[in-house]
């Protein structure tokens, strides 16, 4: 199966959306889980009320949802290189990730906050060498925004915008002012309208609050998290030790941007520490920066067939968590 996601053609592409439907079957079945956090934005009202009293149509939503993100974490990789080959390893990747366990598989803030970060970083990469930006910075605070209106901790996204537009290009006053009036400009909007409609404003004032708290989450680690975080640490130490590998042999703008992945990588480890309210799906915000840099250990995979093991037996470990339950 893999064998079909190694080229780039349309009908491949397509096949991602029955492929994380398969992944994602249970979602259609299971119970109707409150899903709101401390950390949801002031947009992320509708979710809670969508996903328990539309079950069928949210599940539809959601399964649509993560495969535009697969499509479009492709496209960042073949766009900028970020792969030693062009691939849709990167959607797969990313797919499985936000399907092993049951805690990651429902509609949340944090679901559809990662589709404006991706509208972020593919602006940020955008501005590779733009001595005049065309407002890719501006684009990339504003989408920020938006993800941090719908989850509170894509807040910690600015910090790689900044950050990335550093690694890409030579920073100046005005490019400051682009990124921060971008990220000002959501909010601005977000109370101007809410305010033309007679919202209270202390609505406004209790989620533009960010909730920065630090603490060391998931301590004690029940046993219901200590098989995922195993996993992504796993995931995350794998991509720390071929930091030269997928660095070898690209581009110099793919390395810039291979860099502000591993940047991505920290900062979102690191978000767990500074956010009230996170629970274990959080972690899906690490599955971005991972599912981009991962493919190419894929590729570096010689013998198809032992791809194809390590494949089914991953997608067997989906299925096992899933139905662990019913055992």
């Amino acid at each position: 199966m893999l064998q079909f996601f190694k080229s780039n053609q349309l009908l491949n592409s397509l096949m991602l959306f029955p492929y994380a439907l398969v992944l994602n079957h249970r979602v259609f079945f299971r119970d109707r889980e409150v899903v709101h956090t401390d950390s949801d934005g002031i947009f992320s009202s509708w979710i809670e009320p969508f996903w328990t009293q539309y079950p069928i149509w949210s599940s539809i939503f959601y399964v649509f949802l993560i495969f535009f993100q697969a499509i479009l974490i492709n496209r960042l990789s073949i766009v900028f290189r970020i792969g030693s080959e062009i691939n849709l390893f990167p959607g797969v990747l990313y797919l499985i990730f936000v399907s092993f366990f049951p805690e990651f598989q429902h509609l949340s803030a944090l679901s559809i906050g990662m589709l404006f970060f991706l509208f972020a970083l593919n602006a940020l990469f955008q501005t590779y060498k733009r001595h005049q930006d065309t407002g890719k910075l501006f684009n990339a605070g504003f989408w920020t925004g938006v993800s941090a209106l719908f989850y509170a901790p894509f807040i910690a996204g600015m910090l790689i915008v900044i950050i990335g537009a550093f690694i890409l290009k030579p920073v100046k006053g005005k490019d400051w002012l682009l990124m921060f009036n971008g990220l000002l400009v959501t909010y601005f909007l977000t109370f101007a309208i809410g305010y033309a409609v007679g919202m209270d404003a202390g609505i406004f004032l209790e989620h533009y609050a960010v909730p920065v708290h630090f603490h060391i989450p998931f301590v004690p680690i029940e046993a219901s998290s200590f098989v995922p975080l195993l996993i992504l640490s796993t995931a995350i130490l794998l991509a720390l030790a071929n930091y030269q590998f997928y660095l070898s042999k690209k581009p110099l703008r793919s390395k810039k941007n291979i860099d502000i992945l591993y940047w991505s990588l920290l900062v979102f480890a690191a978000s767990t520490l500074f956010f009230e309210g996170v629970e274990l799906q959080h972690m899906i915000l690490v599955a971005l920066p991972l599912s981009l840099l991962l493919q190419d250990s894929i590729v570096r995979i010689e013998n198809p067939l032992t791809a194809e093991i390590i494949h089914l037996f991953i997608i067997g470990g989906v299925f096992f968590f899933q139905y662990q339950n019913f055992l």
